[in-house]
């Protein structure tokens, strides 16, 4: 299973797919940035305050850790940021779920001008959410496997003498 999930095309499968996600919901973001701060805003989550300033940080958060991940350039921190990203998001809608909220997600799937969404549609984004954080989480923890494991091959034929 290691070697499955470690191996270089599932790796790059997975990298693309979140990545190429991330940067067209960031995209979307970018176009409207004002419904964006309206989609945060419905959450009742955050001050008010803090509402603007998620909305300008956010996509480009989302367009430069998608970009970092398709091209393979820091890995695990690319991941890392966009699996934090992704239990933020799943929290925000299980909790908007829960106390019957009818809102557009801010995805980015959905219009940006659409202000709400059934029941139906935001627990088929927290599904979606939940399933690209078991990919990120693939990729964090077997990104780097095949190096790993080269390195141990090469520092035990130092000490066997072999090179």
């Amino acid at each position: 299973m290691r070697d499955f999930l470690s191996n270089k095309y599932l790796q790059f499968i997975l990298r693309l797919i979140i990545g190429a996600m991330f940067i067209y919901v960031a995209y979307n973001k970018f176009i409207n940035p004002e419904e964006f701060a309206k989609a945060i805003k419905n959450y009742d989550m955050l001050p008010l305050q803090v509402i603007n300033i998620m909305a300008i940080i956010l996509p480009y958060i989302e367009l430069f850790s998608g970009l970092f991940l398709i091209l393979g350039i820091y890995k695990k921190g690319s991941s890392a940021i966009i699996g934090i990203s992704l239990i933020v998001f799943i929290i925000a809608l299980t909790t908007a779920f829960a106390r019957g909220l009818n809102i557009d997600c801010g995805c980015g799937f959905s219009s940006l001008i659409q202000e709400t969404a059934s029941k139906n549609e935001l627990v088929i984004r927290i599904f979606e959410d939940i399933l690209m954080l078991l990919g990120i989480i693939i990729i964090y923890m077997f990104c780097d496997e095949k190096k790993i494991e080269a390195e141990e091959i090469k520092e035990n034929q130092i000490i066997k003498g072999e090179i």
